[in-house]
């Protein structure tokens, strides 16, 4: 049986975490910053029997990516981390995601540690503030959801700078069906605005540098955003 793989953004606390890990009981354990295709390299390379999955990695769609990550890896048993103040909104969509388990530093340190040595045993283990959200709701949403090519193309434009109506017009579709596009979009990515959904879009590589223009069909140049023309003038 593999060991503990930890999946964390602060390369400089890795470490550390490995270290606090080791002295709570934890085996083999070793960390990585890697994403997406690198992630799914990692552990198929080295089969671990558990992922700790810091709750922030992707940001607001790390429960999404739990999701995906488990589809590819079925019987892998993820641990989602909070270590700061994630929000329970999101919490626990991990859960219905599909994570065994979810360790919260909020619970304070006691209840914190006593999670991860119930995880370490191979038990599942779910913060009680994160419970008590799930107990909340009468029934576990959907989370299957897939983006269409007609979102995808949404979500370019959102990228691009369009607003809601400009995307319509380029799409010949009405004002209402690019909301909807666009709330799928958020509701998948578990995005709670625009600009945190074209971050994401960035995060996860939605989008890339090809798909960027700041035009419509007449060739009529857009104005830039304003955070575009201050990136503009850094290079």
């Amino acid at each position: 049986m593999g060991g503990t793989l930890i999946v964390s953004r602060a390369v400089n606390l890795h470490s550390h975490y490995k270290k606090e890990l080791e002295v709570l009981g934890f085996r083999n354990v070793t960390h990585t910053s890697a994403d997406k295709d690198g992630l799914n390299f990692i552990i198929g390379e080295t089969k671990p029997w558990l992922v700790l999955m810091e709750a922030g990695f992707y940001q607001a769609a790390t429960p999404y990516m739990t999701g995906e990550l488990l589809r590819t890896f079925p019987k892998l048993n993820i641990a989602a981390v909070s270590l700061y103040d994630y929000p329970l909104t999101l919490a626990t969509w991990f859960i219905w995601h599909g994570a065994k388990s979810y360790v919260n530093m909020w619970d304070g340190y006691e209840e914190f540690n006593r999670g991860l040595l119930v995880v370490r045993d191979g038990r599942q283990y779910i913060s009680p503030l994160v419970q008590a959200s799930i107990d909340r709701r009468s029934e576990w949403p959907d989370t299957r959801n897939k983006i269409t090519c007609r979102q995808q193309e949404c979500l370019i434009m959102l990228c691009c700078g369009f607003d809601p109506e400009s995307i319509g017009k380029e799409m010949h579709i009405s004002r209402k069906t690019v909301y909807n596009h666009l709330g799928i979009l958020y509701n998948t990515f578990h995005a709670r605005n625009r600009e945190e959904m074209v971050s994401l879009a960035w995060e996860l590589d939605l989008v890339t540098k090809q798909d960027i223009r700041f035009y419509d069909k007449k060739h009529d140049v857009k104005a830039l955003p304003e955070w575009a023309e201050i990136k503009r003038s850094e290079k």
